[in-house]
């Protein structure tokens, strides 16, 4: 079963995926100080992370991250059991460099990307 697409891309099953809500709203005060608040939208947040990722997973992540300021991600949604695609805009990653001399390669350890929905 797949668990994370990134622009169609079938990439590594994330560790750890959260999923949260994000009111977008403008907040104003009136003339005698009452607080008034319009929720223009609904958005989700997804945050994705990575114990370990090869460096050929972390190219095509990169790659497709990379290429454009919206993607399309699709990732399993424990609420409904069904894979669910949003686009969205890749945000903060991070990662650390490994060595694994056990396979004498290079790997990336705790991978972390946050998308927020367009």
């Amino acid at each position: 079963m797949d668990f994370f697409k990134v622009n169609g891309y079938i990439v590594k099953s994330p560790t750890e995926i959260t999923i949260s809500p994000e009111i977008l709203d403008k907040v104003e005060r009136t003339v005698d100080g009452t607080m008034v608040v319009d929720i223009i939208a609904k958005k989700r947040k997804v945050d994705v992370s990575w114990e370990y990722l090869s460096k050929e997973e972390m190219t095509t992540i990169v790659n497709q991250i990379g290429k454009d300021k919206f993607l399309e991600i699709s990732f399993h949604d424990n609420s409904t059991g069904e894979l669910v695609t949003m686009i969205a805009r890749a945000e903060g990653m991070t990662y650390q460099p490994y060595y694994n001399w056990a396979k004498s390669k290079i790997m990336w350890k705790a991978v972390s990307i946050s998308f927020s929905e367009r």
